[in-house]
Parts: structure tokens; sequence; C-alpha cells
């Protein structure tokens, strides 16, 4: 009986985050040869991320800049990016390489050159999103159920970790079991912040989750998940709230609107 309730109790939950769940449509396409990791949207352009490329577009798809990594690579594997003022703000780690080590990686979104870097070292797992907050910023660090497996650790020990503007770990919360077991064996690879809350994307999945900061606890707070017209991956919110996302096997950039 007990099992019964808990399994009514589960639906019940799925139900109203589906009854809760805003939806997006997909308003806009185009092609990017480095629609392969993340998209990143500024007031007045975009950028696509690669491992080690990024190419900078007007809003209508126009290419009008880049930045291409030359080998030996110094940049192994670009993840989610956001734009901030004149600078483009990229998660990165060494994936698939052991141990996981990460970084920010940061360019000038005028010249489209490499400008600074933030160096996490092998304390967390493998970063793959970043957000500003008030005075803060929001990190999340994946771990993964492949290759890339760190010893001893499975996807449960992902974490979202907050830094002062000193890059200082401040707090730190973990992802809800369910949330866990729906994108194992990856991870989150993307997030915006809309009104306090964290859409999140996984790593092939058409669908959003919406995560908020618990108000005990270290487990972040599942409450809603929204379809998306984009495969994962890393996503962008512009200053209208639109959603921006990539579908990372046709190089397409992808960008959806509330309705």
């Amino acid at each position: 009986m007990k099992t019964i309730l808990i399994q009514i109790l589960l639906i019940g939950e799925g139900l109203l985050s589906l009854l809760q769940a805003q939806e997006y449509k997909e308003v806009l396409r185009f092609d990017s040869p480095a629609a392969r990791q993340a998209v990143a949207v500024g007031d007045h352009h975009i950028y696509a991320i690669d491992n080690h490329h990024i190419i900078k577009y007007t809003l209508d798809g126009d290419s009008v800049g880049e930045w291409k990594d030359d080998a030996p690579f110094s940049v192994k594997h670009l993840n989610g990016g956001i734009v901030v003022g004149d600078k483009l703000y990229c998660a990165h780690s060494n994936y698939p390489e052991l141990p996981m080590a990460s970084s920010i990686e940061i360019f000038d979104t005028n010249t489209m050159q490499h400008c600074g870097n933030i160096s996490f070292g092998i304390q967390y797992g493998s970063c793959t999103w970043i957000i500003p907050g008030e005075d803060c910023w929001y990190v999340f660090f994946a771990h993964y159920e492949n290759k890339s497996q760190q010893p001893g650790r499975d996807v449960s020990w992902s974490q979202l970790v907050r830094f002062d503007c000193q890059w200082r770990a401040t707090q730190a919360w973990v992802l809800p079991s369910g949330l866990v077991e729906r994108v194992r064996p990856y991870s989150l690879s993307g997030a915006v912040r809309i009104n306090g809350k964290f859409y999140c994307t996984g790593h092939d999945a058409r669908e959003c989750y919406v995560l908020s900061l618990p108000e005990s606890g270290s487990r972040l707070h599942w409450e809603a998940t929204i379809p998306v017209p984009f495969f994962g991956q890393g996503i962008a919110c512009d200053s209208d709230k639109n959603l921006w996302g990539i579908d990372r096997k046709k190089r397409e950039i992808i960008k959806a609107q509330y309705k």
C-alpha cells in the first residue's frame, strides 16, 4: 500500500508539473557550423559555441566575427556561455580527460579575442554553465556515468556552487534525486535564470527543468518540466525572455518564444 501511495504522489507531481509548465514554440532557426555545445545571446548579437570555436552573428543570423583556437588547443571543451556587458563568459572543462578540471574562459565581444581566465582546478567537477546573480556567480559542475566518470562518483555528485565576486565558494546545492535519474548518464548541460529560477537543460532531451533554491537542506527544488524545441546543451535567454538553443546534429541555432 505504501508503494502504491508513493507512486500516486509521484504521478500527481508529474501532472502538476505539466499543468504549471509553460510552452515555447520555435520562431527562428539558422545554420551555424559552431552550434555544437551552446548558444549565448547579447543585446545585439548571438554567439554559437563549439569546443574551441565561437562564431558571432547578428540577431538575424549574419556572421560578423569569430574566435578559433589554434592547435595545440589551449582550450579543450567550451560549454555554456553568457554575455555580461562586453564580455562573453564560457564554462570550460577538460572533458573527456580525468581527473576533471574546469575553468571559465572570457572573451571580448567587440574584438572576439580571449581576454581572461578563472581556473577552478580539479575541485568540483566538469563546469558546464555559469550565471551571474546578485553580487555573486552561480556555477554548475557536472559528473557523468560514461568514459569521463570520476572514480567513485556518479551523476548525483553534480552540484550548483555559488561564488562571491572574489570567486570564493559560499554555498552549494545538489540535484533532486528524480532529476538525477532523468538525466543520467549525463547531467545538466545548460541553464538560464528567469525571475530567480533556473531553467536547465540536459544533454539531449527536448525539455527544460525549472529549479529553485531550497528554503532548507542542500537539494534544489524541481518545480516543473517544460517542452522546448531544441535538444539540450547550452541555452540562452534574451531581453524579451525568449529561449535560444541548438540542434547539435544539424548544427543549427533555434529561437523559441513563449506561447
